[in-house]
């Protein structure tokens, strides 16, 4: 089933052009979340993209003159596809959606009969796309979807292709439409399911400054957290500065998480240990999200932001 990669928020803040490097030639196609995302996405290649969220009317004729596919909702986008489809002599192709919660954009259910209607008028060819917003909701939007696309072919739209399963749907193992759109499954994440050949993509380490004993009693950190009982402690130099999300507090043997460093129980690390290994093909980045109680997707935008910042303060 063809690949589309998701490369959106400047690729999961690690850079676009760091993604594409990394995948062009391998997947056939992108997406992007606007108008300006896509013309970014230009200087790093030329296959097709699609555009998840809305783009005015106006910058319609901008969009697809540069290879991108923005999606219809109403009739004056409608009217400036035709245009620009009739003034190229190609036959009008453009993407639905339908809208499964709020912030999404797309048609919303209810609207899909009326907008049928125009599709058909303009003699218009559909790729019809969802985004299934919660698995444990998949059965019924995805029940949703299939009653939209009857109204579509009621109405006598043709429907060429179907968009509708992104990362955690796919790793769940629904299996539906005409391509898949992987995003922060890019970075090994799953949802949680274990996907065969899927591992984490990034390298998360911390160097080790010292490695001491500290008997019962002893606080680490600001306020901080009291030792229970005798207890070997490793001294990173990582905190949330770096991208490590301060709520690992406590979770997985994390004694402590300041700004720029960091405490674990070094029960696991050599007395001579370099460094310790937050994440690698080795590790769950799902499993650490949830220590952390935070969303995989911000996990990995966090660590893009710093790593990026850090690359630049060693090139100033």
């Amino acid at each position: 089933m063809p690949v589309r990669a998701v490369v959106k928020c400047d690729g999961y803040a690690w850079g676009q052009e760091t993604l594409v490097r990394g995948l062009e030639g391998t997947v056939q196609s992108y997406c992007v979340a606007d108008a300006d995302e896509l013309r970014a996405l230009r200087a790093y290649t030329d296959a097709p993209a699609i555009v998840f969220g809305s783009v005015p009317a106006a910058r319609f004729g901008e969009v697809l003159d540069a290879g991108g596919q923005p999606s219809v909702s109403n009739a004056q986008e409608l009217a400036a596809a035709a245009r620009w489809f009739h003034a190229h002599s190609k036959s009008l192709r453009v993407r639905v959606g339908v809208r499964m919660a709020a912030a999404w954009s797309g048609l919303d259910p209810q609207d899909v009969t009326r907008f049928a209607a125009e599709l058909r008028a303009a003699s218009a060819e559909v790729e019809a796309w969802t985004h299934i917003t919660d698995v444990d909701d998949a059965d019924r939007q995805l029940s949703v979807f299939e009653n939209a696309l009857a109204e579509l072919s009621r109405a006598g739209v043709r429907v060429a292709d179907t968009d509708i399963c992104s990362t955690f749907p796919l790793a769940r193992g629904i299996r539906r439409g005409s391509s898949v759109r992987i995003g922060v499954g890019l970075f090994g994440a799953t949802g949680g399911p274990a996907v065969p050949g899927v591992a984490c993509a990034l390298r998360f380490s911390a160097p080790v400054l010292r490695i001491e004993r500290h008997s019962a009693g002893t606080r680490i950190g600001y306020g901080g957290t009291m030792l229970g009982m005798d207890c070997t402690v490793a001294m990173l130099r990582c905190g949330f500065g770096d991208g490590l999300p301060a709520s690992i507090e406590g979770k997985s043997g994390v004694l402590m998480a300041g700004m720029q460093y960091s405490a674990v129980r070094a029960d696991a690390l050599a007395p001579d240990a370099r460094e310790y290994v937050w994440l690698d093909r080795r590790s769950n980045i799902d499993e650490f999200a949830r220590a952390a109680g935070r969303p995989v997707h911000e996990i990995v935008t966090e660590l893009g932001s710093c790593a990026r910042a850090a690359l630049l303060e060693e090139t100033v």
